[in-house]
């Protein structure tokens, strides 16, 4: 794979730095077990969408839906990140429309990456997660845009809504980088292991040193919170009365001496 940032940075758009490193931390999780379809509402000039063509293989297909669909502009950042031949199913029309135009049917649980970066706004949230229930594998992501974006607050309120109306359709599991990222319960624990076990050191590979806080536990929530590296808090820390550890289903300690150390480290340099 020829994916780079500064490829990705040459593509017009507002996917930032941090997304792309966590993204590609994630698919790169995914790649170990998980198959499926990827989807994106919201393409414009195709710059996150050029992630999710990179990591698409020969036997997944990527759909593109957005008002207006510009293929050249698709085919150039393809292109430039070396991701030109994949299959790609584009349709341009508002998300409303999707229901009508997709074989629900055939695609069900078939998509393991839904992007949701549409209209922003409420009954457009609400029915594309409507939308990503029916389609989302059971060990598969939606990640949704502008979430906690004092812009949009819409796009945050009415995925709460849709999570309190529908429990056992998606958690919350991460709110990293403007986004919210969610899971199916069933896969909660899984990928929670790889935030807490994984997930900084894949982040510092991608040069996005970041902390990873979890500052509740699953009587609340079990969604983490994901911010560029603070220095006082490490690596990743827990409750501020009780930073040294995660509560889960079972009380997990995230700050063993060596990643005292690790800590010590990274404020010594500034990293």
């Amino acid at each position: 794979m020829t994916l780079t940032w500064q490829k990705v940075d040459a593509i017009p758009g507002w996917f930032g730095a941090h997304s792309y490193a966590l993204w590609r931390c994630l698919l790169d999780f995914q790649a170990e077990n998980v198959r499926g379809d990827l989807f994106e509402i919201g393409v414009w000039r195709g710059r996150s969408a050029s992630v999710l063509a990179s990591y698409c293989r020969n036997d997944e297909t990527l759909y593109l839906c957005d008002i207006q669909v510009d293929a050249s502009a698709l085919d150039a950042a393809f292109e430039g990140v070396g991701a030109k031949g994949r299959n790609i199913v584009t349709i341009a029309a508002p998300s409303s429309e999707l229901p009508a135009r997709l074989d629900l049917r055939a695609m069900h649980q078939t998509v393991r990456w839904m992007h949701i970066d549409g209209e922003h706004t409420g009954p457009a949230v609400y029915s594309e997660l409507e939308l990503a229930n029916r389609i989302v594998r059971s060990d598969g992501l939606v990640v949704v845009d502008d979430f906690f974006s004092p812009r949009y607050p819409a796009n945050t309120t009415e995925a709460v809504r849709y999570l309190e109306k529908n429990p056992f359709h998606f958690r919350l599991l991460a709110v990293a980088f403007n986004r919210g990222y969610f899971c199916r319960p069933e896969s909660l624990p899984r990928y929670m292991d790889y935030i807490a076990g994984g997930l900084s050191r894949a982040l510092q590979a991608y040069d996005c040193p970041s902390t990873i806080f979890k500052t509740t536990g699953p009587w609340d929530t079990d969604a983490v919170g994901i911010t560029s590296f603070m220095a006082e808090a490490g690596s990743i820390a827990g409750p501020d009365n009780q930073p040294h550890r995660w509560h889960m289903m079972g009380v997990r300690n995230v700050w063993s001496p060596w990643r005292h150390i690790q800590n010590g480290f990274r404020m010594f340099f500034g990293r």
